[in-house]
This record gives structure tokens, C-alpha cells and sequence, in this order.
């Protein structure tokens, strides 16, 4: 295994040496997948976190055993204040070539049981986050003149919702036309947008799916063609393949899936309660 591992690293064509990539929410989960990927193929990679410094500095440093540039950086992506001051830490050091999207929350309430102050917060992680950052990179990207590639991590929830996942999902929703509106007024500046629809994934916005739909694993896995949950490093995989250049210069305002064929049965019975 170790002997195709190192055989795989020689025959990467590493398209991205002397770019410089933000994740949000790159510390843990697909976030610090994505970061990996991306350094495996020449990527220098900054990580942005919030609340756990910990998680960010010692993805910074995996990050850098893959021979790259890395470094972590806080801020709230909901306090538009907070986005700004980061990017502008960010650009008196480096460029932003790639966005990567990833930050977002999920809360599991009946429609019914939905509060204003719940709303309210998954609306502000989840889709004006989105907003803040890509708006504001957007803007230097277009100030350099050099293009750009935007990276919104999504889910399946973009199109079909799940019991329990209402807010989320309506922000899922509302990131796929996000990413559509921007393709379309970017596509001008050499900017491409696009988002990748994730299907279930094993991180720990996951835990508290599976404390109150007991099965779900089993039947997530049972209604999908390929009969089991994804990989981080599956959707990272999606990840480089959008953010390289020129392999998906001719992409914009798409959705990539990644779920394992489960959009065939739209997601019937994922989550349910028997």
C-alpha cells in the first residue's frame, strides 16, 4: 500500500503549484479533506476556522508535510466585519486563486418546533456566510484581474430536503442559486462558480442525524445505488477538479453530485421515523 501510495504522489500533475487556496471551515471534516487534496496537488492552503485553534493548526501542519504553504486564520464567516478583516490579512500576504466554501451547520428541528433565534443562526453560518465571503473575495479576485475559481460546498439538500433539516436545507436551496447568480455575473472577469452536492458523509455534523433516526446508516446506504456513505476525500477529489485550471475552465454555475446515485431515488427514506 505504501509503494502505491508513493507511485500515485509521482504521478500527480500537481496543476496547482504557486496557488493559494481559503477554505472555510477547513479544519475539520470535508473542510480538511478538501485542504489535503488540494495541497497534494501543489496548493498553498489557508485555513480558516472559528472556535477550534487546536483542529487549525494541526491541519496547517499535515498540510505542510505535503511540501506546501499553509496557515490558519479566525473569523466568523456570518460578521461581514470579521470576513473583511480576514481577507484583508489574507491578500497583504498572498493571492486568493481558490475559493472553497465549506463552512455551515446543521440543527434538527420538525417544522413545527423551528425557532426564530434557530433560523436565524443556520440562515447566518449557512447561506449569508456564503455571501460575506464569496462577495468579498469576489471583489479582490476582479481587482487582480487574474480569474478565479469559487468552490460552494452544498449537499443533496439543495434540491431535496430530509425530515428534520428544514432551515438547512432552505439554505442549501438558496446556495445553488447564489453560486448560479454569481457564475452568471463573474463569468465576465474569467471567475467560475460552481457548487458540489454532497451526499451523507461520516463528520460530526452527522452525529446528531444518527441519535434521532435510528437506521438511517443502514437505509441511507440500502436506497443508494452504491450502497454505502461517501469519503471526505471524495468530495475533495470534486474540489480539485473545479479549482483547476484548464480541467473545468468551460464549468460554471454547475453542481457537481457526489452521493452515490442516492438523487435516482431522491432520497427516499433517508431519514424517517418508523
Amino acid at each position: 500500500m505504501i509503494i502505491q501510495d508513493g507511485l500515485m504522489e509521482k504521478m500527480r500533475t500537481k496543476k496547482m503549484i504557486g496557488k493559494y487556496a481559503l477554505v472555510t471551515g477547513g479544519s475539520r471534516g470535508i473542510g480538511k479533506a478538501i485542504c489535503l487534496e488540494l495541497a497534494r496537488e501543489g496548493a498553498n492552503i489557508i485555513v480558516n476556522y472559528v472556535s477550534d485553534e487546536k483542529a487549525a493548526e494541526k491541519t496547517v501542519k499535515e498540510i505542510k508535510k505535503l511540501g506546501v504553504k499553509a496557515y490558519h486564520i479566525r473569523a466568523d464567516v456570518s460578521v461581514r466585519d470579521m470576513v473583511r478583516q480576514m481577507v484583508g490579512t489574507i491578500i497583504k500576504r498572498n493571492p486568493i486563486d481558490i475559493l472553497i466554501n465549506n463552512a455551515g451547520i446543521v440543527e434538527f428541528q420538525p417544522f413545527l418546533d423551528i425557532t426564530p433565534e434557530s433560523w436565524d443562526r443556520i440562515y447566518r453560518i449557512n447561506l449569508l456566510g456564503a455571501f460575506n465571503v464569496c462577495q468579498i473575495v469576489a471583489r479582490e479576485m476582479v481587482k487582480r484581474g487574474k480569474g478565479g475559481k469559487i468552490v460552494i460546498v452544498t449537499s443533496i439538500n439543495q434540491d431535496v430536503p430530509n425530515l428534520q433539516q428544514g432551515v438547512y436545507s432552505i439554505t442549501k436551496s438558496g446556495l445553488k442559486m447564489l453560486s448560479k447568480v454569481m457564475a452568471l455575473e463573474l463569468s465576465g472577469y474569467g471567475i467560475t462558480v460552481n457548487t458540489i452536492a454532497s451526499g451523507a458523509v461520516p463528520t460530526d455534523i452527522n452525529k446528531q442525524q444518527i441519535i434521532n433516526f435510528p437506521g438511517c446508516v443502514e437505509r441511507y446506504s440500502s436506497v443508494t445505488p452504491i450502497g454505502r456513505w461517501g469519503k471526505p476525500e471524495e468530495i475533495a477529489y470534486a474540489a480539485v477538479f473545479l479549482s483547476t485550471s484548464p480541467d473545468s475552465d468551460y464549468i460554471t454555475g454547475s453542481s457537481i453530485y457526489v452521493e452515490g446515485g442516492i438523487m435516482i431515488n431522491n432520497c427516499w427514506a433517508q431519514n424517517r421515523l418508523d
